[in-house]
């Protein structure tokens, strides 16, 4: 009997522990990334959740990286180099983006798989990718509730994601759906091909189906806007924008040495007319 207790007792124990590791399982897949950053760190609660992709597009040609809103200058990224931004802050009256980068050779660009580091770029040097919050913006008036049965896409294996209608970027195939899956809102574009919302499937978010044609993946980006990037004038070098920290320091130096020496001279002048009298 002893033992059969402690049988039962070691099924309960690993029970507990495959329940809790499906239930971590779903709950990781929700998890907002933060960045290793010590900025982001240290002021993590000021900072705005933003998870949209930017292009960088400095007026003078490239957008410069710094160590930290306002810190110094880790280098430049030439316009049209395509950032992806988790959080932002707010300094003053300029909003920064935390991006993660890599190197090559005297350029900064989005992070690789490799090595990469992370720094902060200014909003008004970056552009907006159009996304699938853009293209909401823009057409939501025109959804309506999908009163279909899902007839269209039953027994198909692969339903090719996409990050919105006509966007040309697909999310990767969805195999074999079940009763989960919910179209929460249908958009038929100019040529009368029908799309459908889903807010959430599974750990995928916020994606649409093409319900006209839903296993093509290579269905094209149609009216997309395309974005414009400032350009370097010919043979002109990036040149930083951050604060000379050395010029400053040479300054706060310079003044200090010069307060001594009046106090110095101050005290010596009234050691002297006391002597005097």
């Amino acid at each position: 009997m002893k033992k059969n207790g402690f049988d039962r007792i070691v099924r309960v124990i690993i029970s507990c522990v495959i329940l809790v590791s499906m239930l971590g399982g779903y709950a990781l897949a929700d998890v907002i990334w933060t960045p290793d950053d010590d900025f982001y760190m240290a002021h993590s609660n000021e900072c705005e959740y933003v998870n949209r992709d930017y292009y960088a597009n400095g007026a003078d040609g490239y957008t410069e990286v710094f160590s930290k809103p306002g810190g110094t200058s880790l280098g430049f990224a030439d316009n049209g180099q395509l950032f992806h931004v988790q959080f932002s802050y707010k300094q003053g009256d300029e909003t920064w983006f935390v991006v993660e980068y890599s190197e090559e050779g005297d350029k900064l660009i989005p992070r690789l798989d490799g090595e990469f580091k992370s720094g902060w770029i200014k909003y008004s040097e970056t552009q907006l990718k159009f996304d699938g919050v853009s293209f909401d913006g823009v057409h939501s008036t025109e959804y309506k509730p999908y009163e279909g049965d899902y007839s269209e896409l039953k027994d198909i294996q692969n339903i090719v994601a996409w990050t919105f209608p006509n966007s040309g970027e697909s999310r990767g195939p969805i195999e074999n759906i079940d009763e989960n899956f919910q179209i929460n809102s249908v958009y038929t574009d100019i040529d009368g091909v029908s799309w459908g919302f889903v807010t959430y499937y599974y750990a995928v978010k916020d994606f649409w189906v093409c319900i006209s044609n839903p296993e093509d993946e290579s269905l094209p980006a149609k009216d997309v806007p395309s974005p414009e990037f400032y350009t370097p004038e010919p043979g002109a070098e990036p040149q930083s924008s951050a604060n000379d920290m050395t010029t400053v320091i040479v300054i706060c130096v310079a003044a200090a040495v010069l307060c001594t020496a009046v106090v110095f001279a101050a005290v010596k002048k009234k050691k002297n007319v006391d002597t005097d009298k």
